[in-house]
């Protein structure tokens, strides 16, 4: 059907006065603009297309996230161009409804839904389509956060049932080689004195297990961060104390390059420290004896960075996306459980973890945390009063 008020309007153009036909361009045109300005104010990017994707319409936000040009002009770019990894052309070509997600990395990361309906426009050859654009960014990565907090809080659950249980064991077998240290001491033979050292190494071993289930707790257990003002060389260096004899005897090289500019930085000393030991350890199981190993300290664009390679066989970009899972592991007999708590703290600082690996190249592991804390600026009582009286 051919009724629109234009189409009338042409018809009877013979019939009307230059004035009448005048007033109703005018008011074509305020119609115009008026849809215009609520078109491009429209969250959700929309977009009209030909047969063969050249794009003849779209509103701002259609623009934005496709990336066109400023002096961009209909029929001048097409969907492939700005979004690959779909089969544009062969979608358009079935004039059919359809929908999908793709993932996009420039002008920055995002996840769109579209969704791709025929339209028949009045006046033109051809079958349009209309592509409707929604960023479904900030809804993925915040499902994808509640989903790791999920696993997180069951791990956490599950972690205190085990440890609990390994720790009566320990404590009775302590008591039980508390007593057998006082039969022994009435004997003064050879064999008691090496019953005795063998007692004492068992009672070390002990208290050794004891402290990593307490550690282990202490790291998987959300805790409310403890922030204090410290220098990253010497939590570096205290993070990896308890890994140079490891280190020696595997003849390991660790190059330690600290930035002269680093200065101080707010962080959580013990979270820290929890989370370089878990970086260092990863990067040591992956270097062969006689392997090489560099650290790095340094600032960046308002970040404390943190940088470990590792010169080892390197991870399968397959396996890159897993990594940091609950018990998702490249390793014999790992459990996944390291990088997952690194993750968290950086999180928790408000920085990121980041992972980079080449086969056969070896693994870089980035932690950023911020340079300073965010500050809350809040308005003087006199500001307020006046701002309140001119609502």
């Amino acid at each position: 059907m051919r009724s629109s008020f234009l189409e009338k309007v042409i018809e009877r153009a013979n019939r009307v006065t230059p004035e009448a036909l005048q007033t109703q361009l005018t008011r074509l045109a305020e119609d115009k603009g008026f849809l215009e300005t609520i078109f491009n104010t429209l969250q959700e990017g929309i977009a009209v297309v030909d047969d063969e994707g050249k794009l003849t319409y779209w509103n701002r936000a259609a623009g934005q996230l496709l990336a066109l040009p400023d002096n961009a002009e209909a029929g001048s770019w097409s969907l492939q161009r700005s979004l690959r990894g779909v089969d544009w052309i062969a979608l358009l070509q079935n004039h059919q409804v359809s929908s999908g997600t793709l993932e996009v990395d420039y002008p920055e990361a995002r996840v769109l839904d579209y969704y791709l309906v025929p339209l028949q426009i009045g006046g033109r050859d051809g079958i349009f389509h209309a592509v409707i654009f929604h960023d479904v960014t900030k809804s993925r990565a915040e499902t994808k956060q509640a989903l790791e907090t999920g696993q997180l809080e069951a791990l956490t659950l599950l972690a205190a049932g085990v440890a609990h249980e390994i720790g009566n064991p320990l404590n009775s077998l302590h008591l039980h080689l508390q007593i057998m240290e006082k039969d022994l001491k009435g004997l003064k033979d050879s064999t008691a004195e090496k019953i005795n050292e063998s007692l004492h190494v068992c009672q070390q071993e002990i208290r050794r297990l004891d402290g990593l289930i307490s550690q282990f707790l202490r790291a998987m257990r959300p805790q409310p961060l403890q922030k204090t003002v410290e220098d990253p060389a010497k939590v570096l260096a205290e993070a990896l104390e308890p890994l140079l004899v490891e280190l020696e005897d595997r003849a390991i090289f660790l190059e330690k390059v600290v930035a002269k500019d680093v200065g101080t930085v707010p962080m959580d000393r013990d979270q820290m420290k929890q989370a370089i030991y878990n970086i260092l350890r990863n990067a040591m199981q992956a270097s062969a004896e006689k392997g090489m190993i560099c650290f790095t300290v340094k600032r960046e664009s308002g970040f404390l960075v943190w940088a470990c390679h590792d010169h080892g066989p390197g991870i399968q970009a397959d396996d890159l996306p897993h990594l940091g899972k609950p018990f998702f592991t490249t390793r014999h007999g790992g459990t996944g459980l390291g990088l997952m708590i690194v993750q968290r703290i950086a999180r928790e600082h408000g920085g990121s973890l980041q992972l980079e690996s080449s086969v056969g190249k070896g693994t870089v592991v980035t932690l950023r945390i911020p340079l300073h804390e965010r500050r809350v600026h809040l308005l003087e009582e006199g500001v307020i009063q006046e701002r309140e009286k001119v609502l």
